[in-house]
């Protein structure tokens, strides 16, 4: 199975408030992101990972809670939370601030996944860990093992796996359609 995932267990402090659930352009900003994972037309579950604090507030999609052992750990922690309730299918993970994120593009990577049984991620003026397939025999224990040892950034995960990273320049897009979203002014 394919699982659209959203990224949205962020504290947002520089954004100021739960930029989940900020109205952009009158829909709560992860709608966004899970209107452009349906629209990619490859999922076959949406879930929304996030934290204890907003577990209720992305109803009526489910929600995948942060491991109580890596509370505040970051994207890395939600991945695992993610991949530890799903460990046998390809989760396409999108954070929920980047909103803009081509559909066309997620069905991309969902594709070049499975055809290459690879983590696949995008790059383009640089890496977007947060838009991309994960999955893997042993991406459980992988980041797990990564979560104990306090190195929490996904490039250094990233470092330990078979994954490769398609350019969006090779598609004929560009950066702003994979803009992140961490403060009000970065909205376009």
């Amino acid at each position: 199975m394919v699982i659209g995932a959203v990224l949205a267990g962020g504290n947002s402090t520089r954004f100021g408030s739960d930029k989940s659930l900020y109205a952009l352009n009158d829909r709560p900003m992860y709608m966004h992101v899970v209107n452009r994972l349906k629209k990619s037309g490859v999922v076959d579950e949406i879930v929304v990972n996030t934290n204890v604090r907003l577990k209720d507030a992305f109803h009526p999609y489910k929600t995948v809670i942060d491991d109580e052992s890596f509370i505040d750990h970051g994207p890395l922690g939600g991945i695992y939370a993610l991949m530890k309730e799903y460990p046998d299918d390809y989760v396409i993970i999108v954070s929920t601030d980047t909103p803009y994120v081509p559909s066309a593009w997620l069905k991309v990577l969902v594709e070049k996944a499975i055809e290459t049984n690879k983590i696949v991620v995008t790059e383009g003026e640089q890496l977007h860990p947060l838009i991309g397939v994960y999955h893997g025999e042993t991406i459980v224990e992988d980041l797990k093992r990564q979560l104990e040892s306090k190195k929490l950034s996904i490039r250094q995960f990233l470092e330990h796996q078979d994954y490769i990273t398609l350019n969006i320049e090779d598609y004929g897009l560009n950066e702003s359609m994979f803009v992140n979203i961490n403060r009000k002014t970065d909205i376009l």
